[in-house]
Parts: C-alpha cells; structure tokens; sequence
C-alpha cells in the first residue's frame, strides 16, 4: 500500500553536515563541533574538537568508553597509562576505557582532533558544562571556565571521573623535538595589514573568506585594529587602519617561547639587529627588518592556561 499522507511522514533527518553549521559548543577552553548530521543517532559521537596551544585536560579515566580520535591538524602527545606517544596529522589514537589518560598540544598552532565515540557520555558532558555558540572559533581564555571541584564532580557525573593533574609542558616536551629542531621555523603565523577603511575591509574579508572576529579595538571615528580568525585554516589576519594601504609585516611561528628567545640570541650573534621581545596575551614576538627596512616578525601564540 503506498502512503501519501504528509502528516505520517518521518522526522526530517539530514544526510551529511557542514563545519560552519553543526552545534557547537566552548567548552573548558576548547571549541567542541558535533559532526553528527541533524536528525542523525547521537552515536557513535562524531566531535571535532579544536584545543589551543598548550592545552592539557586533568588526566581522567572512561569508565565505559574506548576514547578515540583522528589528528586532523596540529602535534599532540598523548599519555595513557604506562605509555606515550607523540599524535601527528594522520595519527589515529584509540584509548582503553578504564585506562587513565590525558594529552598536550605541543604545536604552536591549535590542533583538532576528531574523536569517534561509541557511546555519548563526553557528548553529553559538553552539553552540559559547554556554552552553545555560534561562533566557530576558539572562546576567549578563561572566559567559561570551572573550577577545578565542580569540573572534577560533573566529569564523575558523566563517566570519566579524574585521577590526576595535567601534563606538564616540559614533560611534554621530551617526546617531541630536539633543541636544534625547535629553532626551525613553522608555518606563517598571521598577516599584518595596514587599509584605509577598516570597516569596510573587515566585511570584505570576513564575506569573502568566512573570517571572525577574535579580537580588536575601534574608535568612534572607525580608526583602530581588528584580529581576524580563519575557524578552519586557523591562520590569522591583522587589520589596523592606516594610509597608504599596504602589507605591513608577515609573522612565522616558533615551537616555544624558548625557540623564540634562541632565534633572537642567535639573530643578534650573526649581526642581524632583532627588535625586543614583546610579551602579550595572546603571544610573544620580536621584529626584524630586511635590507629594504620590511618587517618579518617571529611569534609564538600563549599557551593555553592549564
């Protein structure tokens, strides 16, 4: 018999979903993406969740879920149990349940991971200590925090109760890279322009790449400066008004603070005169200027607060 009547029609269930539309959630530092499409089971969970330089959660155990994810971008070392291993774009890593874990960004830029869980208990921790957002892009640091007791008593609510603290950067750090390593530069950190018409550049960028705003300062009179994210790429566009248009300096990454301060010594050493390092919240950097007086700035995000 065929059935013609609307009204008996199943649920809309969507087919496939797209990064800039999914559910998203900040949650304790991180932007939390659920990649399950509309109307699909919740399980398995797909998550990608995007966690800045240096974050680390408390180590924790599943007491009912095989944690796994997919490195789609950034370094990442991952401790569970007795073992550790360094997590690299392609990486694949399927943590037992029962077994204590944690991990640490070790790149200079954030890194997403996409986990595939089996059950929804992390899901529905999200849901319950995240805050929904529209905004695909890292939340402000320490802007939606917990407390370290509250954090630990919702995380028991929801299956992974917590065994431990964080990891410690430079316990990280003996996994990953040698000291000759670290001096190498990474890959272009942001663009630094300088526009006649803030405004109007603004919307421009953000319509014709998908842009948001993480940071800036505007007067009255439309004069000031704009920081603009690219959610998925995650490279950075700096704006400030000024005349005549032009590209004001190009910024590469450094590893770590501690690469950045042996880049200066070094620059310094060969003759190559280095500005001061700058300290900011959002990163430390120095700039130093080709024959033609152009500026190259070498950067290092802050890391995440642990």
């Amino acid at each position: 018999m065929t059935i013609t009547d609307d009204s008996v029609r199943t649920p809309e269930r969507q087919l496939a979903s797209e990064p800039g539309t999914s559910r998203a959630w900040w949650f304790l530092g991180t932007l939390a993406v659920l990649r399950n499409p509309k109307g699909a089971p919740r399980t398995p969970a797909v998550i990608e969740l995007t966690v800045p330089p240096g974050g680390s959660p408390p180590r924790h155990v599943h007491e009912a879920l095989d944690d796994s994810f997919l490195l789609l971008d950034g370094e990442v070392v991952v401790r569970c149990g007795e073992q550790t291993l360094v997590a690299r774009p392609g990486t694949y890593v399927v943590m037992p349940s029962g077994v204590e874990h944690t991990f640490r960004v070790t790149s200079a830029r954030p890194a997403r991971l996409l986990l595939v869980h089996a059950d929804d208990s992390f899901l529905s921790f999200v849901e319950a200590v995240g805050t929904p957002t529209t905004e695909h892009r890292l939340p402000p640091t320490h802007a939606f925090d917990l407390d370290f007791d509250t954090l630990a008593r919702r995380s028991a609510e929801h299956g992974a109760p917590m065994v431990g603290g964080s990891l410690d950067e430079e316990d990280a750090r003996r996994y990953t890279t040698s000291d000759s390593e670290t001096t190498t530069l990474g890959p272009v950190n942001h663009l630094a322009l300088a526009v006649t018409d803030l405004a109007r550049s603004e919307g421009w960028y953000v319509d014709a790449f998908g842009l948001v705003r993480v940071d800036g300062e505007v007067a009255d009179d439309g004069t000031g400066h704009v920081t603009l994210l690219h959610p998925q790429g995650g490279w950075i566009l700096a704006l400030h008004s000024g005349a005549p248009a032009a590209i004001e300096h190009v910024a590469f990454t450094c590893a770590d603070r501690a690469a950045l301060v042996r880049w200066h010594d070094d620059l310094a050493a060969r003759g190559i005169t280095p500005g001061s390092i700058t300290d900011a919240p959002y990163g430390s950097g120095f700039v130093v200027r080709d024959p033609d007086g152009l500026e190259a700035e070498l950067f290092v995000p802050a890391p995440a607060p642990s």
